[in-house]
């Protein structure tokens, strides 16, 4: 969800309008999310910047979600004999980066070492 926050920064620096944002919206999700986003357009039209991060923080950035990610990190060891080592590394990396965008490096770093050495 770090990219609410990029967008956020980037209409207050430079004053980006609403409609420009919620105009590229679509280009931002994909598969179930992409399908999401048309339902949610078609059925309440045009709207804000404001309205659209309630929308999906509502939808997205909840328990439900937040348990789904977690597990699938967790649970996700590399395989030398299944995985390709950047595939595995990127997925993970995109797990981490939702659940806890603000973590340092060095974190980061150590998480995937334990989901490494662990298989």
């Amino acid at each position: 969800m770090s990219f609410i926050k990029t967008i956020d920064m980037l209409q207050e620096d430079y004053a980006i309008p609403d409609e420009l944002i919620t105009a590229r919206l679509h280009s931002l999700f994909e598969k179930s999310a992409k399908r999401w986003y048309y339902g949610i357009r078609q059925t309440n039209g045009k709207n804000t910047w404001s309205w659209w991060k309630q929308e999906i923080i509502t939808k997205w950035a909840n328990d439900a979600w937040r348990y789904k990610i977690e597990n699938a990190f967790e649970n996700s060891f590399f395989d030398p004999d299944k995985d390709k080592p950047l595939t595995w590394f990127l997925k993970q990396a995109e797990r981490l980066n939702a659940l806890y965008p603000e973590m340092s490096q060095k974190m980061v770093h150590m998480k995937y070492l334990k989901n490494v050495e662990e298989s």
